[in-house]
């Protein structure tokens, strides 16, 4: 597959793209960006490193001028390039994807996203048609072409968030770092808590000893479960290996699905009666409907952070929520920021007196399957799935605003292509447990007709 996604670069490294490919990105980002004046940001990944040396000598030769801010969130370089007037930004990471993987996401000015269509596909173009290595005679012009110089954040990014912080000193949090990029600044984010805060995995290691980086992944979510029911916490977060996604744990130890915290940060920023509010298509119509009862206009919005940061400009929204645990902020550049997600959920929690999962239990009515994965790296096969499916519920009223979603009165299911890895993603929803698994079991069955022992 190739590594120019429709929302970043991402692939195996060094198999599907090393450091040769990494400085030819490089001096090809010089045909997106207007100005040349970038910050950069990487995770704490193995190979991370090598990528942003590589990354910065094809910069450089081209002009860039490169402010460094070292392992950090992916959030953090939104932040900068917002705060800081910055012509864009990169983020060298693979976000959830397993120890392996890598890749670079892209930001314009103002922090506006890139994807396939407004500069991704340029960049491939100009990398296939470009023979230029790192040779002597390039590393000495890199000397004299652009710069690269370090750039401390720290500070100015913890006063920014603590902005949306107010009181809930009284609460019993734990937080699972998934060694991931969280750990940079975990410890300065809670610098005023008073509350009980035990941190997890917060040494960063790119081979992700403790679990893997995804958060939406059963068995990531093992460790944070049993910390919470042991200490009684009110809640548990559990951050991705960029830090730019956040899965919550209640009281109970149970997974919060991120379309409910979806409803429950809606309610708590809404302005007044009629604000609007992006919802990830595949979501609960439990979130839809709370939102309407409560005085929201929830708009329906497509799967990925291009589509949804551009949607959330353009209907000047206050917020959008995906199922994957992304949560975007109008008042964060219009970008998305697991930080300010803790921060506002531990405002609603501590203001209400209710818990995490009494919240959750009020909003969710129906049996939801959340979203399963089935490994299908062929292209054709993918799209021989869908064509059966629409024949076979050809009676259904049909969404194709992101992948296909088939509606019943009573019942729903989305089939979609994902945008990262080879796989088809499936997620489901009935009136009752019985049907939802009854269905859930003949869709999956379906798909799973098209996988081969060799995939």
């Amino acid at each position: 597959m190739s590594i120019f996604k429709q929302n970043d670069i991402r692939g195996r490294y060094p198999e599907e793209w090393n450091s040769l490919a990494a400085y030819k990105i490089g001096c090809a980002l010089s045909g997106i960006f207007k100005e040349k004046k970038i910050v950069i940001g990487r995770d704490g990944r193995e190979t991370s490193a090598e990528i942003f040396d590589f990354l910065t000598q094809g910069l450089m030769r081209v002009g860039f001028n490169i402010y460094d801010i070292g392992v950090v969130d992916t959030p953090a370089v939104y932040f900068s390039v917002g705060k800081y007037g910055f012509d864009g930004g990169l983020m060298i990471t693979a976000s959830h994807n397993p120890a392996g993987y890598n890749g670079i996401k892209i930001t314009l000015k103002d922090a506006v996203p890139v994807d396939y269509e407004t500069g991704i596909k340029k960049i491939e173009n100009l990398v296939k048609e470009m023979s230029v290595v790192p040779s002597d005679e390039h590393q000495k012009q890199v000397l004299t072409a652009g710069i690269i110089q370090e750039f401390d954040i720290e500070r100015s990014y913890v006063d920014f968030l603590d902005s949306f912080k107010e009181d809930y000193a009284g609460l019993k949090v734990v937080v699972d770092c998934s060694n991931g990029a969280a750990g940079r600044f975990i410890r300065s984010m809670f610098h005023d808590y008073k509350g009980s805060l035990e941190i997890l995995n917060d040494t960063i290691d790119g081979t992700f000893p403790a679990h893997g980086p995804n958060p939406s992944a059963v068995e990531s979510l093992t460790q944070l479960k049993r910390a919470v029911l042991e200490t009684g916490a009110e809640i548990g977060f559990c951050f991705d290996g960029d830090a730019d996604r956040v899965v919550m744990v209640d009281d109970k130890g149970s997974t919060v699905s991120p379309d409910i915290i979806t409803a429950i940060l809606s309610l708590y920023i809404l302005e007044e009666k009629g604000d609007q509010v992006l919802v990830d298509i595949r979501s609960s119509n439990s979130v839809k409907e709370f939102l309407l009862g409560n005085g929201a206009s929830p708009l329906i919005c497509p799967v990925g952070h291009a589509k949804i940061k551009k949607m959330l400009r353009d209907t000047g929204a206050l917020y959008g929520g995906e199922l994957t645990g992304h949560h975007y902020f109008r008042d964060n550049y219009y970008c998305d920021s697991a930080w300010i997600t803790v921060f506002t959920i531990l405002n609603v929690i501590a203001e209400l007196g209710e818990s995490l999962s009494s919240l959750s239990s009020r909003i969710m009515k129906y049996a939801f399957s959340g979203e399963k994965s089935f490994k299908l790296p062929d292209q054709q096969k993918q799209d021989m799935v869908l064509k059966k499916l629409m024949k076979k519920y050809s009676d259904a009223d049909m969404d194709i605003l992101d992948g296909i979603r088939f509606n019943y009165p009573d019942w729903w299911f989305i089939v979609r292509k994902s945008g990262t890895e080879p796989l088809l993603r499936l997620v489901l929803e009935a009136d009752t447990k019985g049907k939802m698994n009854e269905k859930l079991e003949a869709i999956s069955t379906e798909i799973s007709e098209y996988i081969t022992e060799q995939e």
